[in-house]
């Protein structure tokens, strides 16, 4: 064995989805439901106004830290995201969920969008963390000296962003030992 986990996306994968779960439920006020259908991972609709329900996409990434944080949407999983959005009468949108140790501490980010806004945003050149690539839309949320994408998403309307932070404790005896 080389120590890889092959079990690790599909765990980082539930992970994922149940994270999204989680904050849309808890924090956002949402009722959530984790579903297995083609295009959607979660039906998510708003406490307040049950009339207002969204099919949500998570897609999840684990980002290394020598590479670049941009992730891209591909054609095909907008096309089933939208057909069982429309199935079902609800509003397709998508959560993508990353973890990186970008700004000095292994966080996780939870973006949330619409997939007509993500569709709009990708089309308008004043968006720099979106844009049109071959077969889909690239997201970026590089934050550097030259390039601030992930500072241009926290200040997006459209984009619903949460950040978790891990901290760490000092040296003590690990259960693992």
């Amino acid at each position: 064995m080389d120590g890889k986990d092959d079990r690790w996306p599909k765990q980082f994968g539930d992970f994922a989805e149940c994270l999204a779960m989680y904050v849309l439920g808890q924090l956002k006020n949402m009722s959530v439901a984790r579903i297995d259908h083609v295009g959607a991972d979660l039906i998510a609709a708003k406490r307040e106004d049950k009339r207002i329900r969204y099919a949500v996409s998570v897609k999840g990434r684990n980002f290394p830290d020598n590479e670049s944080k941009s992730f891209k949407f591909d054609q095909n999983n907008m096309e089933k995201l939208s057909f069982t959005a429309e199935t079902f009468g609800m509003i397709p949108a998508v959560a993508f969920v990353f973890v990186d140790e970008m700004e000095g501490a292994k966080k996780i980010r939870v973006f949330f969008m619409q997939l007509k806004d993500l569709k709009e945003m990708s089309e308008d050149p004043g968006i720099c963390f979106l844009g049109s690539v071959a077969d889909g839309i690239q997201f970026k949320y590089t934050e550097g000296k030259k390039v601030r994408h992930l500072s241009a998403v926290r200040e997006c309307r459209r984009v619903d962003y949460t950040e978790l932070a891990f901290s760490a404790l000092d040296e003590t005896v690990s259960f693992m030992e």
